[in-house]
């Protein structure tokens, strides 16, 4: 049985824009990994819904940084709190 993803915000009641592809950060430690998730979007309050799965594939992204896997680096990090 799959679950029915909602056709109005159920925060606000809004309408949704539906299927967006977003990117989330998944951080452990000092490690960041970028991944892509479906959602939906309220227009009228900007409230988020993940699609089914998309938690899972969260933590999966966190599971595999814990565990030491590394993907292609985009970039650099920079500590400047202390400047």
């Amino acid at each position: 049985m799959s679950a029915q993803r909602p056709s109005h915000c159920p925060r606000c009641g809004g309408d949704l824009e539906n299927d967006r592809d977003e990117e989330r950060t998944v951080r452990e430690g000092n490690d960041v990994a970028l991944v892509t998730v479906k959602v939906d979007r309220c227009l009228r309050c900007r409230e988020v819904l993940l699609h089914p799965g998309m938690v899972e594939k969260l933590a999966g992204a966190r599971d595999a940084l814990r565990h030491g896997a590394r993907g292609s680096a985009i970039g650099a990090v920079y500590d400047l709190r202390s400047a």
